[in-house]
């Protein structure tokens, strides 16, 4: 039997990339919320089977979780970015930062424990350069990227005993549709070819993994290089 992987955020972007880095060696779980685009996204890889989860409510992981017998992998690539300054953010904005980018992976990782522990499993966590610092304007975003490094680094120490192994990994600006959406905001023309590509993140994620025992990368920062000159 092949190894599997669970991701969120498989439908676009960095999730799709990693996706389509695993998908020769891993039958693929694929959570989220538009369960056609799941489905028309699984139907592009040899294994993988879409399932429906909405990462914006509590709840609901246990039964996510049920659907999955074994898990070899798991990752966190799912998250929104809500932008404003703490004057202008809406208390929602704050929880749903909260909720999608570290709540909703704690219940998952905590639903998927004894598999994980079963295959002494590797979570990856697809973090940010705001969650080593911040920027005006990125409150609500920058503290859910900070939380979900402390929940990364405290299940990489619980969990050690285990051999289960975690990698936070870090991108700066990647060449998304939620990079188009903080060019808009911050009013700046945006071009893709200024900043790093998601198969580049998804190429970190499978050096890490591919590590093996008695090693691990704790924490990958990736970060645009500059262009050459014309």
């Amino acid at each position: 039997m092949k190894p599997s992987a669970l991701i969120t955020g498989a439908t676009g972007g960095i999730g799709h990339a990693i996706a389509g880095a695993l998908a020769p060696t891993h039958h693929l779980f694929l959570a989220g919320r538009n369960i056609e685009a799941l489905q028309l996204v699984a139907a592009s890889f040899p294994s993988a089977t879409p399932l429906l989860a909405d990462l914006g409510f509590p709840g609901g992981m246990d039964q996510l979780a049920a659907q999955i017998s074994s898990l070899d992998v798991l990752v966190h690539s799912a998250g929104i970015l809500r932008m404003g300054t703490v004057e202008e953010t809406a208390q929602n904005d704050w929880e749903q930062s909260m909720q999608v980018n570290v709540l909703a992976p704690v219940e998952l990782t905590r639903a998927l424990l004894p598999a994980l522990r079963r295959a002494h499993g590797h979570v990856f966590m697809i973090n940010s350069g705001l969650g080593h610092r911040t920027i005006a304007g990125s409150g609500a975003y920058s503290a859910s990227k900070f939380a979900m490094k402390a929940f990364a680094d405290t299940l990489r120490l619980e969990e050690a005993s285990n051999g289960l192994k975690v990698t936070s990994i870090h991108p700066g600006r990647v060449a998304t549709p939620m990079q188009e959406q903080l060019h808009s905001w911050e009013e700046k023309a945006y071009d893709a070819e200024n900043w790093v590509r998601p198969e580049q993140v998804a190429q970190a994620l499978m050096t890490a993994l591919a590590l093996g025992g008695r090693a691990n990368l704790d924490s990958i920062d990736i970060n645009p290089s500059p262009r050459p000159k014309a």
